[in-house]
């Protein structure tokens, strides 16, 4: 009697065979792809993940990426440097955070994050105040803050006062000569000023010394750190300019 239906079997064997080794050969190239981006971003630890993972809670800066952009970022050289850059801009503004923290007497105690497919962040983390800081130290710490705060705060009485004239001058050229558009843009608190003023404000709203920092927080502190990475660019360019010119002995 003929044996039927080994033919079919021995095709979707085959097939699952065949889809099994190239889900291998993916996970092993992002795995390597991984390690590459690693050297770029050395303040987090990556590792492949497909969301904010609870076995993350005792962990602290690591940063989940999902599987299908570090596939995307191998096949198109353009989502490679963007989401490059991406990764950069996080590390910059936990390191920014990581300083505010400290000086003020705070650490983080749970942080990790989640990059999904499309480049999205998504964060969770915990700090507190440290406990088995000496009474010094605490009292130093707590100086430290109501220092950040009144600055934060003098600072936006300042850019309040600022922006109040800009727009009365606004007017007035308006009256004078309309643009185009007939729109005035007016940009109020830098980046760094905003991010500060958010932790000012989740200090004082602190249970325990907790804060909490949700994906936008983040947000506005990856911005945050920008602005202060591009600051520091340009004060840095600015120096060379001036060093080029040192010799020349011009006068002005």
């Amino acid at each position: 009697m003929a044996i039927t239906g080994v033919g079919n079997y021995n095709s979707v064997y085959e097939s699952i065979y065949a889809s099994s080794r190239k889900e291998a050969a993916k996970k092993s190239s992002n795995e390597e792809y991984l390690n590459d981006l690693q050297k770029q971003v050395p303040y987090m630890k990556l590792q492949i993940g497909y969301g904010l993972n609870t076995n993350n809670d005792g962990k602290v800066n690591v940063l989940d990426v999902s599987p299908k952009l570090l596939e995307k970022m191998q096949d198109d050289p353009k989502a490679a440097k963007e989401y490059t850059q991406r990764l950069k801009d996080i590390e910059a503004a936990t390191k920014w955070l990581d300083n505010y923290k400290k000086s003020i007497g705070h650490t983080t105690i749970v942080r990790h994050g989640y990059v999904d497919e499309n480049g999205n962040f998504s964060n969770f983390s915990i700090s507190i105040r440290k406990d088995e800081l000496n009474e010094k130290f605490r009292k130093e710490a707590q100086e430290n803050a109501e220092k950040q705060i009144e600055k934060t705060r003098e600072n936006a009485r300042k850019k309040a006062d600022q922006l109040s004239e800009n727009m009365a001058k606004k007017a007035e050229e308006a009256e004078k000569e309309q643009d185009k558009t007939g729109i005035i843009v007016v940009k109020s608190d830098t980046d760094q000023d905003k991010a500060e003023q958010l932790l000012s404000e989740k200090i004082e709203k602190a249970k325990d010394g907790r804060i909490l920092l949700h994906n936008d927080d983040m947000q506005k502190i990856i911005e945050a750190a920008k602005e202060q990475e591009e600051e520091q660019v340009g004060k840095k360019q600015g120096n060379n300019v001036n060093a080029v010119g040192a010799n020349l002995d011009l006068k002005i």
